[in-house]
This record gives C-alpha cells, structure tokens and sequence, in this order.
C-alpha cells in the first residue's frame, strides 16, 4: 500500500512501526457548532482507511480528541457566554449532535475518544517533561515551549521563518506577547490573570491556575493512549500550521523518538460558492440538513467520491448524482453472483494507491452492471447495509 505522506511530500509504502498493528490519531472537533460537510470529509476518509487497513488484517488503534477546552478564548467560552450557559453544556450538547450525525453515515468510532477537559493531568505530567529537559520555560505563571532548542522545528510545512510568522497572527492572539522569548514559542500553559473574567475556567497545577495550550493536548492523548510514536497523524490541511508542527515540537522534545508520527495524512479542503465552507462566510453545508433530503449512503457516497488529500467543491448536482448510484448499487445488492478472488485482488490494487475511494467506487458500479458480489468491497468503504 502507498500513501501520500505530508512529511516526506511524497506518496511512500506504508510500513507500520510493528508488524500488522497500526496506531492511528486524528484531530477532532472544537464542540460549538454543528458538524458540516468538510468535518464529514475528514473524518469518513480516515473512517475509510481504518476499514480498508482491519480488511487487510492490521489491528488498529484509534485515537480522537474533543477541543472542549485551551487556551483560546473565542470559540466556545466566547460562544456559551453570548449564551449565558456554562461551557461545559454547550461542548457536550454538539459533541453529542457531532456524534449523531457521524453515527447517521455509519462512521465507526474511535478506540480512545477523549474530551481534553477531562485530560488535564497527562497535559501536566508532558509539560512538566519539557520543564525538566530544558525545553520549556516558565514566566508569570504560564508555560512555553522554545522553538530556538527545536532544530527541526517546520520539517512538516516546509514554511520559512517570515511565512510562519504570517500563519500564527491568524491563530496565536499573544504574538506579539512580551513574555515569550520568541512570537513563535508554543504556549504550553497559559496562566490564570488576574482580572480574568469568570466565564473563562482555570485548572490547578503546579505551575499555577490556568488552562492548557490549544497544541498540548493532542500531543498529550497522544502519548497517553497510542505511546511515543505513532504510524499516521491526521486531520485537516489547514493543521499543518502551526498546530500539527507544534504537536511535533512538543512530542518529539518530551519523547526524545524522532519521528513522533511516521506519516502525516490531511484531508483536501470543501468548497462551496467559491470559497472555503466557513462560519464566517456563511457557506456551511451541513450534514443534519443534508440528512433530510438525501440517505446517509448517498452523502457517504459523495465523500468518497473525491480522493482524501484533494480539495473539492460541494455541487449538490453531484450528491444528487451519489444518490442515483448508491440506489445502482444497492440494487444489485440482492444479486447472487459470485464474489470472485479477482474481483478482490481489483479493490486492493485500487484501495492500494493511496487510498483511491473515487476509482474504488466507480469499480462497485462496475460490479453493480455485471451483477457481480460487491457487498464486502461496500462494507469495506464504511457504506450502511
């Protein structure tokens, strides 16, 4: 099997790091707003791989967090304050909705899915790491990780110096903080002020109050479920900086095991009118609503039909199209023909070069027309039976 590897920017042989078992992480949802087609992208891709490995006899570990919590303030503190409810129920009210939208396309869950609220303490214990190795220091009470001892630090983006800089005013609201050594120091642990307002939760520590950096926890779940290094990273491409650069930073520094993630995975970004499916354009497609015109194999279907590292724009024409041949298939479904060993050795030479959903299901057409066996090869890219 190939895959293209965003580390190396190339497609490579897969090659776990044991034989036959693979350990998987995905980055997952900021709980405070509803799931929408690009999050779907996402995470039925990596649901794709994760079946197709376990068809060829890999165990998997599969691990996912829920951002319910870090040190940035805009998204769901901001958001359960215009509420006036506590942050806690809003996360979990569309974590819930995430879950049971996902649930609608049979995506199957992860081995370990974890709430970052409820993980403080292994984001201490690697803080803590990075402290006594030198890496990190402290300053009034918050913690950050020095990029200038990371010699490494943008093997994964590739980005210059000016470039990075660019990037993070986008992400990191204290660039210009005077008590960072450097702008593009990580924050590891961002201190308790004290005229912090009391929508905003702090956590104790032996650093002080406070709350997590948005980066930390990935690295820390991590580690705590999968080990020190892992085969496959994943998430969107819009990770790659500075979130995923950072995790490596902060994993491979606590670790000292180079490379933290043997191969990097990011889905293509969804379009829609032009321009990237986003709250603040008010272009998001949602899947709750797509659920009520059209089948969950049919969405499933759309998805799959654009290969995983590509970006693409959402046409409802081409989900109207999905559902038309999911009912081809699922028609032939009741036919008995027989499912021949080439018809496999076909689907695993297809799924082979890096993960090609969109040629696998025009084969599934093909075995529809010829009244061929195909339920395996639709199980197999996660479609409901």
């Amino acid at each position: 099997m190939k895959i293209f590897n965003s580390l190396s920017d190339k497609q490579e042989d897969f090659k776990p790091l044991q034989d036959k078992r693979v350990t998987i992480y995905v980055c997952g949802i900021t709980p405070y707003d509803t799931t929408h087609l690009g999050h779907a992208f996402t995470y039925i891709s990596f649901d794709a791989l994760i079946r197709y490995l376990k068809f060829q006899g890999y165990k998997v570990t599969y691990t996912q967090n829920v951002t319910d919590i870090n040190d940035r303030d805009k998204d769901i503190l901001e958001r359960a304050r215009e509420q006036n409810i506590p942050w806690q129920e809003l996360a979990k009210y569309w974590t819930d909705k995430f879950l049971e939208d996902m649930a609608a396309l049979n995506w199957a869950p992860p081995t370990y899915y974890l709430k970052a609220s409820e993980q403080i303490s292994p984001m201490i214990d690697l803080i803590q790491k990075l402290l006594d190795k030198g890496l990190a220091y402290r300053k009034n009470g918050s913690v950050y990780l020095d990029i200038s001892r990371d010699k490494g630090f943008g093997k994964l983006s590739k980005f210059n110096k000016n470039k990075m800089f660019k990037v993070a005013q986008e992400f990191e609201e204290d660039l210009a903080c005077i008590e960072k050594r450097n702008p593009l120091d990580i924050t590891l642990w961002r201190a308790q002020t004290p005229d912090q307002p009391r929508h905003i939760p702090s956590f104790n520590s032996p650093f002080g109050p406070g709350r997590p950096g948005w980066h930390l926890e990935c690295s820390a779940m991590s580690i705590a479920t999968l080990g020190g290094q892992i085969d496959i990273h994943g998430g969107g491409i819009d990770l790659i900086f500075p979130h995923h650069e950072d995790e490596i930073a902060q994993s491979e520094g606590a670790t000292g095991k180079i490379p933290f993630a043997k191969y990097w995975l990011h889905t293509g970004t969804v379009y829609y009118r032009g321009e990237k499916m986003s709250k603040s354009k008010g272009n998001l497609v949602m899947v709750s609503d797509l659920l009520k015109k059209y089948s969950p194999n049919a969405i499933s279907w759309l998805l799959l039909s654009h290969h995983w590292d590509k970006s693409w724009e959402y046409k409802e024409q081409d989900l109207i199209q999905a559902q038309k041949n999911v009912e081809a298939v699922e028609k032939a479904l009741a036919s008995k023909g027989e499912t021949l060993e080439r018809n496999t050795q076909q689907f695993t030479k297809i799924m082979d070069q890096n993960l090609n959903t969109p040629k696998a299901l025009d084969f599934l057409l093909e075995l529809a027309k010829q009244k061929k066996e195909l339920k395996k090869f639709y199980e197999v890219l996660g479609f409901k039976i």
